[in-house]
């Protein structure tokens, strides 16, 4: 079992000792719950990165399938390229607060 500290103001040697009953809980810098990567910085960088790999992946994946295939349409690549590659880059983004630096790296 984990436990993920979140100090305020932000302070990256701020530990708490968390025990469930008698187990004491390891404290973590950050972990993945439900695809989106939580840290204790309350920084979204690691969550859009690990977005950025994953719309990577899946417009990989659709390389001999979709987009080197001649048969179809470019209004049907589109579509897929927004209901696939669109939605895994931005899955969770509605609680994200981004700055300009991440807004660059989305675009």
């Amino acid at each position: 079992m984990l436990a993920l500290h979140q100090s305020y103001p932000v302070n990256k040697s701020a530990n708490a000792s968390v025990k469930a009953g008698d187990t004491q809980l390891a404290t973590v810098e950050k972990f993945c719950y439900l695809g989106s990567f939580l840290s204790n910085t309350i920084s979204v960088d690691d969550d859009i990165s690990s977005r950025l790999t994953k719309a990577g992946c899946a417009f990989g994946k659709l390389q001999d399938r979709l987009w080197r295939v001649h048969d179809v349409s470019l209004r049907t690549k589109i579509a897929v390229y927004r209901a696939v590659v669109t939605t895994t880059l931005l899955y969770g983004c509605e609680t994200w607060t981004l700055y300009r630096h991440q807004v660059r790296k989305l675009k």
